[in-house]
């Protein structure tokens, strides 16, 4: 009995502890490779098939020894929420233009809290007429910052200016008015006086610098003539609204001031709560009308901003393209960010 038993236990357990030994090798191979293979993430994979991987191009502020401040970060791709928006904006200009009610128009959007933005024919060029006062607005409230007490200096009206645009205006010849009143009376009030006496005695160079300093090209000469792009304009709207060029302070009363201005047109299908700062300009030449309209929509927490610049034959037609596309817009975020 004790023979047997002594040749059949270590048989047995022999097997036992080989099969046990392969097995456990297994498993610890097993566990080595997967802890080594790459994690498959299927969040990951839809995130990199769907939206497409952007850039940001970034602008800094030249002219210190030490320092180089941030004036923009933006996103230099267009992302997919404005995709469907855009394909219905494009709709409306091939329609208008089909129809003979627009020559071209050009769209810049920008989404102030995710930083994506559309843009259609941002680059044409346009005649700037009154859009160009804003950053003549800016140039002086910078000129302000560098010498405090600037724009307490007094012009005198010598005389009424020719207004083109038949506008009221509030000053009066032989009156004197403070740089600030001056720039109150253009942005808000639209004076033409006002508005001829700024051009008149701005610091060209300083002018000159306020465009180079956020990486525009311009001629020496800037006036209501010289030309911008949709993407020009939309620029000097976001530097005020993020003030990343002026102080807080003065980026708060400059867009103050904006959101006091006379609106071109109250019917542009938004609710009357919706606070703008917004810039206008219409001009007509001997053949065509331009109209353009650029805006911060303050959109509860959903901020942005949007510049339309048109040109055809007939305002009312323009005006009418404007609303359109700017009421499109508007739904849209608001269908998007909100519902």
């Amino acid at each position: 009995m004790k023979n047997l038993l002594t040749l059949k236990i270590p048989v047995f357990y022999l097997l036992f502890l080989v099969g046990i030994s392969i097995f456990s090798t297994f498993l610890m191979t097993s566990s080595y490779y997967n802890l080594r293979k790459p994690v498959q993430s299927d969040v990951y994979a839809y995130n990199t098939s769907v939206l497409p991987t952007c850039d940001y191009s970034i602008k800094r502020l030249n002219g210190y020894s030490y320092i180089k401040p941030l004036l923009y970060m933006d996103k230099s791709c267009e992302t997919g929420f404005f995709m469907p928006l855009k394909q219905r904006i494009l709709d409306i200009i091939e329609k208008d233009k089909l129809q003979g009610k627009l020559s071209t128009a050009s769209v810049y959007i920008r989404d102030f809290n995710e930083g994506d933005f559309m843009a259609i024919n941002e680059n044409t060029q346009y005649q700037s007429g009154s859009l160009m006062n804003i950053p003549l607005l800016i140039t002086y409230l910078h000129l302000e910052e560098n010498d405090e007490g600037y724009l307490d200096k007094e012009l005198l009206l010598e005389h009424a200016y020719p207004n083109k645009q038949n506008t009221v205006d509030v000053t009066e010849v032989g009156k004197k008015y403070s740089l600030k009143k001056l720039l109150e009376l253009m942005i808000i009030n639209h004076d033409n006086n006002a508005t001829n006496l700024l051009y008149e005695h701005i610091d060209k160079k300083a002018f000159h610098k306020t465009f180079t300093d956020v990486g525009l090209t311009m001629p020496e000469n800037i006036t209501q003539a010289s030309t911008l792009t949709a993407d020009d304009i939309s620029l000097f709207m976001r530097t005020l609204y993020n003030a990343t060029y002026l102080t807080i302070n003065n980026s708060e009363y400059a867009t103050k001031l904006l959101c006091e201005g006379e609106i071109r047109n109250k019917d542009l299908s938004l609710p009357s709560s919706v606070k703008m700062a917004s810039g206008f300009s219409s001009t007509t030449d001997s053949e065509l009308t331009e109209l353009h309209e650029s805006d911060i929509i303050y959109l509860n927490n959903y901020p942005y901003t949007i510049t339309i610049m048109t040109k055809g034959n007939d305002a009312k037609q323009l005006e009418r393209v404007i609303n359109q596309i700017s009421s499109n817009v508007y739904k849209e975020i608001v269908s998007k960010k909100i519902s």
